[in-house]
């Protein structure tokens, strides 16, 4: 437990680093978040470095965040969206659609299950793309602000010491 908790601080720091302004870096993350629930797996990486460019914000932070959909969620993601698309489309959902997970499997099932992927994808994509969005935001105004006070307390450290800095020279 502690070496996972050992990882998940490493990375927030390594994000926190970046070199990007808070709001780049969280429209990233939401973009990528909002491209991971979208039925494009496999171009998912590709599509989120072509819109970071595009819309200007982090690449790194879309990609990262692209990778919510991977071979372990990909099957609890896309079969959520599916069902979650039939229904707001009134479609009957099929028992076990996407059990062989190719692109030649949804090619067979046809337009009706990749328009729930798609509409179930979008309303997902939005929801994690706003909530992303704002935890970026909060974590890394946070961490900023954090930043700055250590900055603070140095300069007022040094303004205390620096006549006993000055005796010692």
């Amino acid at each position: 437990m502690e070496s996972l908790r050992r990882i998940c601080r490493y990375f927030y720091y390594r994000f926190i680093r970046l070199q990007a302004s808070p709001e780049t870096l969280a429209r990233g993350v939401a973009l990528g978040l909002f491209i991971s629930t979208t039925p494009t797996f496999g171009i998912q990486t590709l599509i989120a470095l072509l819109l970071a460019a595009l819309f200007r914000v982090s690449k790194l932070a879309a990609v990262l965040a692209v990778q919510f959909t991977n071979a372990l969620t990909a099957p609890f993601v896309y079969a959520g969206t599916y069902y979650l698309g039939a229904y707001l489309l009134g479609q009957p959902s099929q028992e076990n659609p996407l059990s062989d997970f190719s692109l030649s499997t949804l090619r067979e099932l046809g337009p009706s299950v990749l328009a729930a992927l798609g509409v179930g994808g979008l309303l997902v994509g939005v929801i994690l793309a706003v909530m992303g969005y704002f935890m970026v935001i909060g974590i890394d105004t946070k961490a900023h602000m954090q930043i700055i006070r250590a900055k603070r307390q140095v300069e007022r450290l040094k303004r205390k010491n620096a006549p006993v800095l000055e005796k010692i020279d």
